[in-house]
């Protein structure tokens, strides 16, 4: 993974072959301290794990891909959750047949590279349980 710091509060990450996407992510996130943030991203990955989630079940209806795929779009946010870093992830992504897939991101291991752009925030973005629909959705920032 290397990482460029640009400006005040943007950082360029780059994965190569192989590596993982959002584990790595998070621990530079707490290398960093980096609280709360947004990012857009776009790549090339030779599997993932992706899914859909199902309001009525309150659970992911998961599927991993073992093909290389285009990661055509990577856009999220980054907050905090019981002193937890948490990755908020969705893609979308390209296979061989120009067709296009997408959803919520649980990982991601590149095959050629995975390029992020991570605008960093000022304030503390918090995640909470809801009931309603058993996600940790955003509740605030301060």
């Amino acid at each position: 993974m290397q990482i460029a710091h640009i400006g005040t509060n943007t950082y360029v990450i780059i994965w190569s072959r192989g590596e993982e996407v959002l584990a790595s992510l998070r621990e530079f996130l707490a290398s960093k301290n980096i609280r709360a943030g947004h990012f857009t991203g776009l790549g090339a990955a030779e599997s993932l794990e992706f899914g859909f989630y199902n309001l009525e079940t309150k659970e992911y209806e998961r599927r991993r891909t073992n093909y290389d795929v285009e990661i055509l779009s990577l856009t999220g946010n980054v907050a905090m959750m019981d002193g937890n870093y948490v990755v908020h992830m969705h893609g979308v992504f390209g296979k061989r047949d120009f067709s296009a897939f997408g959803g919520h991101v649980f990982s991601i291991q590149v095959s050629g590279s995975c390029e992020l752009h991570l605008t960093v925030l000022d304030s503390l973005m918090d995640r909470a349980y809801d009931e309603t629909t058993g996600l940790n959705l955003l509740c605030g920032m301060r």
